[in-house]
């Protein structure tokens, strides 16, 4: 990025599986309580797809409701990126279903795959783009169904994750909105802190939950930091932190580090669980008439592979 903003987003719009499981719908199954995953989670109660819904079915009527916000149609955009870990089929990718489904033929759509920080890795892709002039208009998509990948009998994973999808549109904007920086990061030595196979597999998903944690308590604060830093800019500066929803825990440990009022720091994982590559996008239509032009955005996610990334975004 040369510091000029680019990518401005213009349309928001995000969707959920339909079925709301409790804590207290959990407590049948499995041998925990509400008042447990509370206190080790935050989270209250998430949303499953039902047999008639999935990744891709999220995935569009996201996208639709993104468009529909920019009052643009799927025919104006340039290229659709799709970050998502749970495609029910290896391929075609989710963004070629996408593609056909918001009737854009012809436009390039492709998937990215980096877990709970595909959003941001793909944002970052988005802006490139945008700021080379292969693309004027792009549409963003974070999406999983991670309740596909998760053995219902397993407490450590089963009561965290739910199923959504958050979608954006973005244009090249005129420079005074936009992405300014970016962050990415990969560790593969430590990819046996979790794992996870193809939906429908034997192979459930699984993760070192105590060494996650203790990862992303020490990658927040320091992804934020570094963004601050390099563009020198302040803390003050920026209107919200929207942080992967993984542990309402991660979150106010990092909160307490960075010396931030948490009010600043978006937070839904208490209402949806943690929705993977989507629970930053999905974050955007509650905050999105709140922005303040000139202040700024900066979203972190984090997750399987290990992948880091983080986004500065200027409102």
């Amino acid at each position: 990025m040369n510091g000029v903003p680019v990518g401005r987003i213009v349309g928001v719009g995000r969707a959920l599986g339909s079925r709301v499981v409790t804590n207290e719908d959990l407590e049948r199954n499995l041998n925990t309580s509400g008042e447990w995953i509370v206190s080790r989670t935050g989270i209250k109660e998430r949303r499953f797809v039902t047999e008639e819904e999935s990744c891709v079915t999220l995935a569009v009527t996201a996208a639709k409701r993104a468009l529909e916000h920019a009052r643009l149609d799927g025919g104006a955009m340039d290229l659709i990126l799709c970050a998502t870990s749970t495609n029910p089929e290896s391929m075609p990718s989710v963004a070629c279903l996408i593609d056909q489904a918001v009737d854009a033929p012809g436009v390039g759509a492709m998937d990215i795959s980096a877990a709970c920080a595909g959003f941001a890795y793909a944002a970052s892709v988005a802006s490139s783009m945008l700021e080379s002039g292969l693309a004027n208009t792009v549409l963003l998509v974070g999406v999983d169904a991670m309740t596909t990948i998760v053995d219902p009998r397993d407490r450590a994973t089963s009561i965290i994750f739910g199923d959504g999808a958050g979608a954006v549109v973005l244009e090249r904007g005129d420079g005074k909105s936009g992405f300014v920086d970016h962050i990415l990061g990969a560790d593969g030595g430590l990819a046996p802190l979790g794992r996870a196979g193809h939906p429908g597999d034997n192979h459930k998903l699984y993760q070192n939950g105590r060494e996650v944690f203790k990862f992303a308590v020490k990658m927040f604060p320091e992804m934020v930091e570094k963004l601050l830093a390099r563009n020198r800019i302040s803390l003050e500066e920026v209107q919200y932190i929207i942080p992967h929803q993984a542990n309402v825990r991660i979150i106010q440990a990092a909160a307490r580090k960075l010396d931030i009022p948490e009010e600043r720091i978006v937070v839904n994982v208490d209402r949806y669980g943690n929705t993977s590559a989507a629970s930053i996008p999905i974050s955007y239509p509650d905050i999105y008439e709140k922005l303040e032009p000139g202040r700024y955005i900066i979203t972190v996610g984090f997750g399987f592979g290990l992948t880091w990334a983080a986004n500065l975004y200027r409102i």
